[in-house]
């Protein structure tokens, strides 16, 4: 206690003897930014990826239905539970101009990183990187280096207050995942509007399965990703216009990425003769590629967004209803909101997917297996249908949200076609938080 008590009184006096006027304005700033969270939330099934604001993705296979502790062949009608991941803590550090430029590192957290084991574990969640890069400003041209949130071609998401982090149209109509890339913007001011090119380059991006065993890859030969073994980096851009015309505001975009994938891995050591699919088809080099065009239309009290993909291999990017391999598939998902009062609004959102069930047979399926409804994992087509009223005033929001998806799985074999399965579940959640 006595030393304790002779360094307070030190540095009271350290700092007393500092001359005012001493002391120099740093030429950098820091702002702090972000939102807090909490959320209660009450669903009748566990679904695909994450319960709460978790990634959700889609509904449970059919056969894997949320049983009741210890009796197997029973179904629980709903459970409630809590989350607090999606809070978000955003540093953003500016400093003296460097190469003509004003220069900026952006750091943004949250706290979806590995769970805790054993009981209480998600009270005590832990952090996840989501962005980290460096930037420099010219004015109307930026060029930032590290990790973005999203590849550019997701160039919005629908209104949550329980699911920003992971929106309800992941697997339903939405692409765009995290990524390493140097990107470059560049705005050009027109009369009334203007117009935004991007372009970046970035690391490849495929979930693989290791001949180790490894869940991701790792150093080894046989553990270097797909996409890395192509050697090629992942390739996007995007064309965006804002613009507004009296009352009316407006933003569309185009946008595209393309990556190759080789499926014989790094120095062909997975799978050196190929992938062989159900139909006999051995692949060995494909393309993962997607365009996407959305936009958002703003005229008060109302406003509407949305956008429309279509591709190839999107599981990267959250395509496909994240199932790996050379399968097409499209998405779309529309939004529309009002506002009933200055505090209060209401939301709605509808979004789907639709994967080639010829695709999905051929690389989910490849050893040709008859599936029945107990097995299936074939993700065919998914919808969610939601929507929100909130309550928001300063930076302060409450807000009740309503998400229901509706999952189509495939039956038997391309021999031997055995329809297909529809799998449901849905969520309700009560959120509050704080935006600052």
């Amino acid at each position: 206690m006595k030393t304790l008590r002779s360094l307070c009184i030190a540095s009271a006096l350290a700092l007393t003897a500092v001359p005012t006027g001493a002391a120099e304005e740093s030429p950098f700033k820091l702002e702090f930014h972000g939102f807090v969270v909490g959320s209660l939330y009450m669903q009748n099934q566990t679904f695909l990826f994450g319960q709460g604001s978790g990634l959700l993705i889609a509904a449970p296979r059919p056969g894997l239905r949320l049983p009741q502790p210890g009796v197997a062949t029973s179904k629980s009608d709903t459970f409630v539970g809590a989350d607090i991941r999606q809070v978000r803590p955003i540093f953003v550090v500016y400093g003296p101009d460097a190469w003509g430029a004003k220069p900026k590192a952006h750091l943004e957290f949250d706290l979806f990183g590995n769970p805790n084991p054993r009981a209480f574990g998600y009270e005590a969640p832990n952090i996840r990187l989501r962005q980290a890069y460096a930037e420099l400003n010219w004015g109307n041209t930026t060029l930032d280096a590290g990790q973005h949130s999203a590849q550019l071609v997701l160039a919005q998401i629908p209104t949550s207050v329980a699911h920003i982090t992971n929106p309800v149209t992941f697997g339903a109509g939405l692409l765009g995942w995290r990524t390493i890339s140097f990107r470059a913007t560049h705005t050009l001011p027109m009369d009334g509007w203007k117009l935004e090119l991007a372009g970046e380059i970035s690391h490849g991006k495929w979930d693989d399965a290791t001949a180790a065993g490894v869940a991701f890859p790792g150093n080894q030969p046989d553990q270097i990703s797909f996409a890395w073994a192509s050697s090629l980096p992942q390739f996007a851009g995007r064309v965006k216009a804002d613009g507004k015309a009296g009352e009316l505001s407006w933003m569309g975009w185009l946008g595209g990425c393309y990556e190759s994938i080789d499926v014989r891995g790094f120095g062909s050591s997975n799978n050196p003769n190929g992938v062989t699919l159900q139909d006999g088809t051995v692949k060995k080099t494909f393309g993962s590629y997607a365009l996407v065009v959305g936009g958002r239309l703003a005229y008060a009290p109302v406003a509407v967004k949305g956008q429309f993909y279509a591709g190839r291999a999107t599981a990267p990017l959250t395509g496909s209803t994240l199932q790996f391999g050379d399968i097409g598939d499209i998405g779309y998902w529309a939004e529309a909101g009002v506002d009933l009062t200055r505090q209060i609004s209401l939301w709605g959102v509808y979004g789907g997917s639709s994967v080639d069930g010829t695709d999905l047979q051929n690389w989910s399926n490849r050893t040709g297996a008859a599936l029945t409804v107990a097995d299936t994992t074939l993700r065919k087509d998914n919808q969610v249908l939601g929507g929100m009223l909130r309550f928001m005033d300063g930076g302060y929001a409450f807000a009740a949200e309503y998400y229901r998806y509706e999952t189509k799985y495939l039956l038997g074999n391309l021999a031997a076609p055995g329809g297909s399965k529809f799998s449901s579940a849905y969520q309700v959640l009560v959120s509050g938080g704080y935006f600052f």
